[in-house]
């Protein structure tokens, strides 16, 4: 619980600061002090939940995160992230998507995660775990398919369960997370075997149907 209202009150800052001034990521993310890698994971993963493609946006950010589960499956104490993510300064509008976007997990999550399974998310172990995932997932993030709808959402989901087993300290959370990699590479393996054997047929009904879709 304590997570969630720090998550919370963190983007309502944020909003509140931006409608005076332009705030840095980097900023929003130094007021993460608690379980900083859980909390910080949660933040960048919510701008791609959504089922559009970002572009190079996704390829970014999936270093980033793949960094952060990577240096959380090390132990590092501190979390280390590029100046240039850092520096990056959302819009109001943006900051305000994301807090309604918190607000709306935060009330799912109260319904579906509670203690379980705790042995697989403490101590070194659970950490070991939970990074090792988020890396993974970050690492699918980057990898290109942008006329690919949910190509972003999938691997996102992924990194934001195990980041959500270490905070509610939610075993269950640990296989959501497993789940959501290998639907990830699932969807790509098919995507990419349809590219191969169809090539520009498989290209051309795509594009046809995104638009159509949304």
């Amino acid at each position: 619980m304590e997570h969630r209202e720090t998550l919370i009150r963190v983007l309502s800052e944020c909003v509140d600061r931006a409608e005076h001034a332009p705030l840095s990521l980097g900023q929003a993310l130094d007021s993460l002090r608690t379980s900083a890698f859980a909390l910080s994971t949660v933040l960048l993963c919510l701008p791609f939940l959504q089922p559009l493609t970002l572009g190079p946006l996704s390829s970014a950010g999936g270093l980033v995160l793949a960094s952060l589960g990577w240096q959380l499956f090390r132990g590092r104490e501190r979390m280390w992230l590029p100046a240039r993510i850092y520096e990056i300064k959302p819009s109001t509008k943006l900051w305000e998507r994301l807090l309604g976007l918190c607000r709306w997990l935060i009330a799912f999550l109260a319904r579906v995660t509670r203690e379980r399974l705790v042995n697989w998310v403490d101590g070194r172990f659970g950490e070991r775990l939970c990074g090792g995932l988020i890396a993974i997932s970050g690492a699918l993030l980057v990898v290109p398919a942008p006329i690919l709808p949910f190509n972003n959402t999938l691997p996102a989901l992924a990194m934001l369960c195990a980041a959500i087993a270490l905070l509610e300290r939610d075993g269950l959370m640990v296989l959501a997370s497993a789940f959501w990699i290998v639907a990830t590479i699932v969807y790509f393996a098919a995507f990419f075997y349809a590219l191969y054997f169809l090539g520009g047929e498989a290209v051309q009904w795509l594009t046809g149907w995104v638009p159509k879709f949304w």
